[in-house]
């Protein structure tokens, strides 16, 4: 509908400090740039771990409508839950998930139970917190060791894929010591990296999925921290793409489970899951029947950069930059009008 509104951009202060220290420029700017350029009124509002100070910074903010970009909090994963916690009690309008939804997100064990119960497929998996097992499933060889509740792939590398069981003690105690959480423990899936993302359009709809081609790497075939952030690494020159050769009705499925993955775990507005899968060698690749895909995790309010994979996939599917936030915001807004 193209209103003009007032919003407010909410921060993590730590991307000024990050790009003072020669960081690439923050989501925050690109968002305000491309909000700006629409002739929306836009300002800024850095979050900081002075809880009293944000607190008083939100209650004279009089804009129309928050855009949260907290995926963090000083620089820390765990608390934007409770960025959105505070904006739920201040009666702000706000975009993105909930605290519930980023609650159940972060919770990757919790996550993967909600998954089961909705017959969604994720690999099977243990739990352990403090050197005690919450749950287990009956797990094989090889499996994928990460910490529990971290996003940004935080704590995964080449020693994550554990292959007996020295390895996997060792990569238990090294997430518990050095990283201080609790471990996930998953079978792990050997196939392609896969990325579904959704936004809301009356209703949920599953954008054009982006694989993350790691096939000709010699290192790790998996989203490591490194891959993810090192602009030196070979994983992060693994170029992403548009799948053409997924047969129709499981690139359907895949997006069906993406979109029931979203509502279960309550994602509102825009969100991004990620994926496995594999296709049997044995069997021709045109056949359906020879795929098979897990749901790794979901993201809540994912990363809203100009060219990662929410923006890249809106765009694929007609959608520009500044139509796919419009869109977010439009959504916020009739979500607000509901509730």
């Amino acid at each position: 509908m193209n209103r003009k509104r007032h919003v407010t951009l909410l921060y993590d202060v730590i991307e000024d400090q990050e790009e003072q220290a020669g960081a690439d420029e923050p989501v925050y700017r690109q968002v305000a740039r491309a909000l700006t350029a629409r002739e929306h009124q836009v300002s800024t509002l850095a979050a900081t771990r002075d809880v009293k100070s944000l607190i008083a910074a939100l209650e004279r903010d009089e804009s129309e409508i928050v855009f949260n970009l907290c995926e963090s909090l000083g620089g820390e994963d765990r608390h934007a839950t409770n960025v959105a916690s505070l904006l739920e009690l201040l009666g702000k309008r706000f975009t993105g998930a909930g605290s519930l939804g980023l609650t159940l997100a972060q919770d990757k064990a919790l996550s993967k139970k909600l998954f089961a119960f909705h017959g969604l497929s994720s690999p099977r998996f243990s739990a352990m917190q403090a050197g005690q097992v919450e749950w287990s499933d009956d797990l094989q060889f090889p499996l994928f060791v990460k910490p529990r509740g971290t996003d940004s792939s935080v704590g995964i590398d080449e020693g994550s894929l554990v292959r007996n069981l020295k390895e996997l003690m060792e990569r238990i105690s090294y997430i518990q010591t050095e990283l201080k959480s609790p471990v996930l423990i998953e079978e792990f899936i050997d196939g392609r990296e896969l990325f579904v993302s959704v936004i809301e359009a009356d209703g949920y709809k599953a954008l054009p999925i982006i694989e993350w081609d790691f096939s000709a790497c010699k290192g790790p075939k998996f989203a490591t921290q490194e891959a993810k952030w090192n602009k030196a690494s070979e994983g992060y020159k693994a170029p992403e793409r548009f799948p053409r050769d997924i047969p129709e009705p499981v690139y359907k499925a895949m997006q069906d489970a993406a979109v029931d993955a979203c509502k279960a775990l309550r994602i509102f507005d825009y969100g991004r899951v990620d994926m496995r899968a594999r296709c049997d060698p044995e069997l021709p690749k045109e056949d359906p029947s020879s795929w098979k895909f897990y749901i790794i995790e979901v993201n809540p309010n994912p990363y809203l950069e100009e060219n990662a994979e929410v923006a890249m996939s809106a765009r694929e599917s007609g959608l520009q930059y500044v139509e796919l936030l419009e869109h977010i915001l439009e959504s916020a807004e009739r979500r607000a009008l509901r509730s």
